[in-house]
């Protein structure tokens, strides 16, 4: 039996984790923080670590590294779980993690990475075919040379990239081989394979490659290789582990290919000119050769090529002049108003008019303005692309906000809007909409796996786990459909002769907190999404206050304006994270860690409200300790039109 620590700050994973160990027949020693766990190691040394990475005190790579700097400790295997970094992030590689389990996890995921990495019997260590079952059963390509680069060891994960003949390729051969390049594209010597570098001693840590699959497939790979000794230390080979990041590295182009279509949108002098610079970046960070932007022209009802981009060096592509509604790829993308892929122009009936004959994808998204199709952005590739949602996302806003720039020349607004859509769909991915899945569905395969005659009680504290989560996901994707529609002005406010007294008054009905405000206060605006705003606030300063003290809110007025402060002396926000206020499913650490239960979504809607209604809001320190939340907003029927709230770039706020 071996003994397990457990070091996981969420008790539902923790309990989840540590029931999966018993169910292989270990023993689990449970920590809640980095700190602890680190103590129980130290104090009695486990035969393997499972750490959470985001953890309050001391987080898991930390951890990993004291664990290594301590003697004792040193060689003990450490699993790490995470739902922020890639298992090829180079923080990972530096925690020398024996593996790492993405969130969300299944039981099956969990129980199968856990059994693989708890030590086995020593006669099973030397079985040739448990040998053989533990390296075709990793995600991580695996591969391993002898002192003549010979390769011994290509587990299934490589071969089904580079294909079965890949055992008989020796290390040095592999760059010319399969076309193995640098991360920029440029040529990889032999010399610098990661296998063959550490032949001559050198430990290899998250040494980015490109290459091709079977498929011509571009993919990008993080290697973490070392050599292979003895008990000597005389190197006898080495072994690489080998990690496809693709998706991450194709994040990471996304979000530069971002920043640089921004640069080329509020640099350009004219609209002529912004097509030319916008095709121009989008061809010189995702590396497609052939890019045209199609725009409607309104007397002709034909599109007409307004820019092209031809990449240096690449074949000519001859395309129509014009194009009639649902004629080759641009027209069918602006009949059908939605992004057309074409994986394979050589396939029979393909929507592409024009000589293709050295080109084998093309893409083409609409570009919007009002829900209307004004033109069309089309993209040519050398190689194979299959459809890819996030790059759908990237390029449907990117061809959205195009529209924009071409309709109404607002540089500063469509520098926020593209920015805040590349934050937003990266937030919701992340880690509040992880954990809770995390719990349903690890919840749902323990009960799945209780025997038949189990009764609805034995179970009731599993599903009420699944319940609570489900009741978090649920009011999370509301709020965020709610701030969706505020911010593309899909709600409209409601306007009257508002008195805001009584609103905050009505607001704050049942709550013990103390309040100051005047007999009446009237204002234009809407009287629900301004309560919205009191409770939203004054439900945040109550709940991070602790029990006690107190929460004053005030509402005065001067000439101009209305001003509501909610004032709390509660856990405050972290210093270094004020520049992450209001941004959608931010929490702060300190909230984060707190047990409070929240979603991150009341700053950001109540910002867009009293957006809608021309005002501000800030948050500031607490002389005293706390936070402090004040609304401006204007007292004047001239200022009161709706306005389309702005929208801010997803790392720059925070919801406490």
């Amino acid at each position: 039996m071996a003994s397990v620590l457990v070091v996981e700050d969420n008790p539902e994973h923790q309990a989840v984790i540590a029931e999966v160990v018993r169910r292989l027949g270990h023993r689990a020693t449970l920590a809640s923080d980095g700190r602890d766990g680190l103590a129980a190691a130290l104090a009695s040394r486990p035969d393997l670590v499972v750490a959470d990475v985001d953890m309050p005190h001391l987080d898991g790579i930390r951890m990993c590294r004291a664990l290594r700097e301590n003697p004792g400790t040193a060689d003990v295997p450490v699993v790490l779980i995470t739902a922020y970094l890639p298992p090829g992030d180079t923080t990972l590689a530096e925690a020398q993690a024996l593996a790492v389990i993405p969130k969300p996890f299944s039981v099956k995921e969990l129980t199968e990475t856990l059994r693989a990495c708890i030590e086995v019997p020593a006669g099973a260590r030397h079985d040739p075919a448990f040998t053989e079952a533990l390296l075709r059963s990793l995600d991580a390509g695996v591969v391993a040379c002898d002192m003549e680069g010979r390769l011994v060891v290509v587990n299934q994960a490589v071969r089904d990239l580079f294909g079965d003949e890949s055992l008989g390729v020796p290390a040095r051969d592999w760059a010319e081989r399969f076309g193995l390049r640098r991360p920029d594209g440029s040529t990889l010597p032999p010399e610098e394979v990661a296998l063959y570098r550490s032949l001559a001693g050198e430990e290899i840590h998250h040494d980015e490659v490109l290459a091709h699959d079977q498929q011509g497939r571009r993919r990008w790979f993080a290697i973490n290789a070392r050599p292979v000794r003895d008990d000597s230390g005389k190197i006898l080979g080495a072994v690489a582990a080998v990690h496809d990041v693709t998706p991450e590295h194709q994040q990471r182009q996304y979000e530069h290919c971002t920043t640089e279509v921004l640069k080329a949108l509020v640099q350009a002098p004219d609209t002529g000119r912004a097509g030319a610079e916008v095709l121009r970046a989008i061809s010189a960070e995702l590396g497609w050769p052939y890019l045209r932007l199609w725009l409607v022209d309104g007397v002709t009802d034909r599109l007409r090529p307004a820019a092209t981009h031809l990449a240096p060096g690449s074949p000519p592509l001859r395309l129509p002049p014009t194009l009639k509604r649902g004629e080759g790829l641009a027209g069918s993308c602006w009949e059908s108003g939605e992004p057309v892929w074409v994986p394979n122009l050589r396939a029979p009936d393909v929507p592409v008019m024009a000589e293709a004959e050295h080109y084998r994808a093309a893409v083409a998204v609409p570009v919007l303005s009002a829900e209307k199709v004004i033109g069309v952005l089309a993209f040519f590739t050398l190689e194979p692309e299959d459809p890819d949602p996030a790059l759908t996302v990237l390029l449907s806003g990117i061809a959205g906000h195009i529209g924009s720039y071409l309709e109404r020349r607002r540089s500063e607004e469509l520098a926020d809007q593209l920015a805040a859509s590349v934050g937003e769909y990266i937030a919701l991915v992340g880690h509040e909409l992880r954990t809770p899945l995390t719990s349903i569905g690890t919840y749902t395969d323990l009960i799945n796996e209780e025997p038949d005659g189990t009764t609805v009680g034995e179970i009731r504290d599993l599903l009420g786990v699944i319940e609570r989560n489900n009741a978090r996901l649920r009011s999370l994707v509301e709020r965020l459909l709610d701030l969706a529609a505020l911010e593309a002005g899909h709600a409209q406010l409601t306007l009257g002769d508002v008195d805001l007294a009584a609103v905050v008054t009505a607001a704050l009905a049942g709550t013990q907190v103390h309040v100051e405000v005047p007999d009446r206060l009237p204002i234009p605006g809407d009287r629900a999404r301004l309560r919205q705003v009191v409770e939203n606030l004054v439900g945040n300063a109550v709940k991070y206050s602790p029990d006690g003290t107190a929460v004053h809110v005030t509402l005065t007025a001067d000439d101009d304006a209305a001003v509501l402060c909610v004032t709390d002396n509660g856990i405050g926000i972290p210093a270094g994270e004020q520049n992450q206020l209001f941004a959608r499913l931010y929490r702060a650490s300190n909230a984060r860690h707190s047990g409070i239960p929240g979603a991150g979504l009341g700053l950001a809607l109540s910002r867009a409200i009293v957006e809608l209604h021309r005002g501000t809001i800030t948050l500031s320190e607490n002389d005293g300790g706390g936070t402090v939340a004040t609304v401006r907003l204007p007292r004047r029927s001239g200022t009161s039109d709706p306005a389309r709230p702005a929208h801010r770039n997803a790392t720059l706020g925070g919801n406490h």
